[in-house]
Order: C-alpha cells, then sequence, then structure tokens
C-alpha cells in the first residue's frame, strides 16, 4: 500500500542536491528538538503508583487530586502531539530524500 501512494509522488523535479540537503537538514533538526520535547514531557508525566503520594506529601484534597489529572491528561495529549509531528516530519523526510534531483519531471 506504501508503495502506491509513493508511485503517484513524482521522483523527479528541479530540486538541486544543495536545497535537497538543505531540506533534509531542517527536517532533521526539526525531529532532534521534536524527541528533545518529547522526552522532556514524558517525563515530567507522574507514574501510576499511587503510594508515592504519601512520601511527596502531596494533599488529599478534591482540587489537589484533580489538579493532578488535569495536569497529567494535559500531558498526554502533548506527548501525542509530539508524536504525530515527529511521524508526519519523518514522512516528509522518507518523501524528500527518495527525490531524485536534477532531473525534470516528466
Amino acid at each position: 500500500m506504501l508503495n502506491y501512494i509513493l508511485s503517484a509522488i513524482p521522483n523527479r523535479t528541479n530540486m538541486t542536491y544543495e536545497v535537497q540537503q538543505g531540506t533534509l537538514a531542517a527536517l532533521m533538526v526539526v525531529m532532534v528538538v521534536l524527541a528533545i520535547a518529547m522526552i522532556v514531557i514524558v517525563l515530567m508525566q507522574q507514574g501510576t503508583n499511587e503510594n508515592v503520594s504519601a512520601i511527596t506529601g502531596v494533599t488529599d484534597s478534591f482540587y489537589g487530586r484533580n489538579k493532578a489529572k488535569t495536569q497529567e491528561a494535559r500531558l498526554k495529549k502533548i506527548t501525542l502531539l509530539f508524536f504525530c509531528l515527529i511521524l508526519i516530519t519523518s514522512v516528509i523526510f522518507f518523501i524528500v530524500s527518495s527525490v531524485e534531483v536534477g532531473k525534470a519531471v516528466l
């Protein structure tokens, strides 16, 4: 199925070698920045162990319990967003790297 999708994309373009390498370098930098940001967001998330709250001194009030849940939900959404951005960027990187440079589109 992936071959069918990629066959619809022309593999020849007027793109020069320098433009292609610059685009690939920019996409690689974006992927590295997104990966580092995703690692930081994952490390900010709390574990699922409920017994740790006694050690950290978290209050048992209604606001204290729900504040952690809403922050945890927000961090999970941000993690999913970063994952999707890395996936999209890597697909674009693959497509750009598979293009033959210097030839006109037929």
